[in-house]
């Protein structure tokens, strides 16, 4: 009897490294070079994480700037605000592609916000640990066939490359990339969202929680019969609406064999998992009190109306201001140089809390 072979084995990697190879001239976002990727994709994978994500930068945006100025020729500040918080609380990183004036001695006109997925900081020359190079692809997989498109750092002296100003989220051991601050959490956002996979396939399973079906006769020599019994088995006695139906054998003298395997983790067992990743992962965007963002205790909210306005404020100086100050203080000093002759001051007219 032939048994195929079962892969247990789990991703278990939570922290990414800055990898360079020596015929690539940048340095790789995590070993594959997609790390970055993962973290855009993280934002889908569970609904607790996303909905930080959504509350920190709704709340870091509130109801735009004060004064809107216009940053390109087609966009204001207020229309990419909430972009500018979403590509930092995301990725820590945030990447601003520099627009000249037509006299470039006259200074900058404008910038654009490119994600972060796009950009790769370029090889530091002579081993040094500094670099001013950034390169740009649409396709990082398939690099040298996309073509990849150099930038240097910002530099108001520079006439002549196409310039980059990148904001970044310093945390050591990182020397060319920004972190997200919920990268000690990224495990259980994976967990969440593992959790809410082995559910859903045990409900499409209608045969759950699995079954090993035994026939006390030879196997049919046809590769192409065996298989086609397999399919019609799967195809008639799994999935959510074909559950309890009942299997019908015929024979004389014998009968197949269905052995059911009880799972390890009894029914709701991963409901006290699931409470912990949801402590680790608030825990992780520094949120005290899930109500705040939208996630009640099964029995109600948590908190009064005068705690919940208490747990606001503390989540606003925690979390949300800090990354305000943060950001609208590196982009102040652009738009300083975009008006030189103006007075710049970047204020949030915040949300209410209630």
């Amino acid at each position: 009897m032939k048994i195929e072979s079962f892969n247990f084995g789990v991703e278990n990697i939570d922290r990414f490294v800055e990898k360079r190879n020596r015929n690539e001239p940048f340095v790789r976002w995590g070993l594959d070079n997609m790390e970055i990727e993962r973290w855009y994709l993280y934002t889908d994978f569970s609904p607790i994480h996303h909905g930080c994500i959504q509350s920190i930068v709704n709340n870091a945006a509130g109801r735009g700037l004060t004064e809107n100025f216009r940053i390109n020729n087609k966009e204001k500040i207020n229309d990419v605000l909430k972009q500018a918080f979403f590509e930092f609380a995301v990725t820590g990183n945030l990447f601003l592609e520099i627009i000249w004036k037509k006299d470039r001695s006259e200074g900058i006109s404008g910038f654009h916000i490119i994600p972060a997925k796009y950009m790769r900081a370029g090889q530091p020359e002579d081993a040094e640990l500094y670099s001013d190079t950034w390169f740009y692809c649409h396709d990082w997989i398939n690099w040298r066939k996309a073509g990849i498109v150099e930038f240097k750092e910002f530099d108001p002296n520079n006439f002549t490359d196409r310039q980059i100003i990148h904001i970044k989220n310093y945390q050591p051991g990182y020397m060319f990339y920004g972190v997200p601050d919920y990268l000690s959490a990224m495990l259980d956002i994976r967990l969440s969202r593992a959790i809410s996979q082995f559910n859903l396939s045990q409900i499409n399973v209608g045969a759950s929680p699995s079954l090993f079906i035994h026939f006390p006769v030879d196997a049919p020599d046809s590769q192409n019969e065996q298989e086609n019994l397999l399919a019609r088995l799967e195809e008639r006695y799994t999935g959510a609406e074909n559950a309890g139906r009942i299997i019908v054998s015929w024979g004389s003298d014998s009968k197949p064999e269905i052995t059911q395997i009880q799972p390890s983790i009894q029914q709701g067992g991963f409901s006290e998992i699931f409470a912990l990743v949801r402590e680790n992962i608030l825990a992780a965007h520094q949120i005290v009190d899930g109500s705040i963002i939208g996630l009640p205790s099964p029995t109600g909210f948590n908190s009064s109306a005068e705690q919940l306005e208490t747990t606001y404020k503390l989540f606003m100086n925690t979390t949300v201001k800090p990354m305000q100050d943060f950001v609208l203080g590196q982009l102040q000093d652009v738009v300083q140089l975009m008006y030189p002759n103006e007075q710049i001051n970047l204020v949030i007219e915040q949300n209410q809390p209630l």
